[in-house]
């Protein structure tokens, strides 16, 4: 039984003109959690059976699990039922020139944020009709477990889908979480706009990392990690007086002895970021109720668990330059500590 439910927008624009992203929230890793029966033995580093993709699908699904890999949150496996659902909403969104349709797009019903939600009024299905919502879609195309959509507008490549999805806030923590299943649609779109359709799926276990793992992500050691974050893009806004941010950088608590945690099972003692010594300006993002006796706390209710944190900066990250992290808590009365770094690449 999910706790909550709730549906977020990202739009993500810069010089480039980067694509706009959108994602429903189905589930978040509380929910996910009871779900699955208290999460159990899944493994970080799970292999997957070579998937049938092929072109820009295969390689959106060989980035985000790349990105899954990196931060410890294991890899996802193909799902045919999945990609159904994907590919009949993309066809859905794009037969019916709504990938730029501001008043679909910025609209909600039943709770659902337009992009995510099908409405039987309106023609161009493929394959008729089979749910309003992403869990309903999914289901008629016959998954049995919950399921999470991303979206993500306007990329042409599949680098610029992953690319827009990673680099967020609520979007990241939703793509590292514990799912074990993905269905996937690249659709170019014919001239009314291109969407890639992302459907994550779990079904009776939860992929949860080793007793004294954490998922984390930039991951240590990466890379070209983007300097600039486009928060004013992302809905809801993520610190919505900021004018721009840094690359988000996250932290999940959750593991094979922490498959459940309460706002009051987690004490933050340090979650700083520092380049060449000097600390960089952030503030870090938390459910309402999680304490501190150290590195100040934002409340973020759009935050999808207690067990979530989230470093933001305050302006964008410098280019090419080394960062480090480092991070301390307690989590249900264990301590947890960890400490890693990254490199940022040229300014996005």
């Amino acid at each position: 039984m999910n706790q909550f439910s709730r549906n977020t927008r990202v739009r993500r624009m810069n010089a480039t003109a980067m694509p706009m992203i959108k994602r429903a929230f189905a589930l978040t890793m509380l929910s996910l959690l009871a779900a699955c029966g208290g999460g159990g033995g899944g493994s970080s580093g799970s292999s997957v059976s070579p998937p049938t993709y092929t072109g820009d699908n295969l390689a959106v699904f060989t980035q985000l699990n790349a990105v899954r890999q990196s931060a410890g949150a294991g890899t996802t496996a193909q799902n045919a039922a999945l990609d159904t659902a994907a590919a009949s909403h993309a066809s859905y969104l794009v037969n019916n020139s709504l990938v730029t349709n501001a008043a679909y797009l910025n609209s909600v019903v039943g709770g659902i944020l337009g992009g995510h939600y099908e409405d039987t009024s309106i023609p161009g299905y493929v394959g008729g009709f089979t749910g309003c919502t992403p869990q309903a879609r999914a289901t008629a195309a016959g998954y049995s477990g919950t399921v999470n959509e991303l979206l993500s507008f306007g990329a042409t490549t599949a680098a610029d889908c992953t690319a827009s999805i990673e680099n967020s806030v609520y979007h990241l923590v939703q793509l590292i979480a514990p799912f074990t299943e993905i269905g996937l649609s690249f659709n170019a779109g014919s001239g009314s706009g291109p969407v890639c359709a992302i459907e994550l799926g779990v079904g009776s276990t939860a992929q949860l990392p080793a007793i004294g793992s954490w998922v984390s992500y930039p991951a240590n050691g990466q890379i070209n990690v983007a300097p600039a974050f486009y928060n004013q893009a992302e809905s809801p806004v993520p610190a919505a007086d900021l004018s721009s941010a840094g690359h988000p950088v996250a932290i999940s608590l959750y593991n094979q002895s922490n498959s459940s945690l309460l706002v009051g099972n987690i004490v933050l003692h340090t979650f700083t970021l520092t380049a060449l010594s000097s600390p960089v300006s952030a503030r870090v993002l938390a459910q309402p109720g999680v304490g501190s006796d150290g590195t100040a706390l934002t409340p973020d209710a759009n935050i999808p668990a207690p067990g979530i944190l989230v470093l933001l900066p305050t302006t964008p990250l410098s280019p090419n330059t080394v960062y480090s992290v480092a991070f301390s808590a307690t989590a249900n009365g264990a301590a947890v500590s960890k400490n890693w770094s990254f490199t940022t690449g040229n300014m996005n």
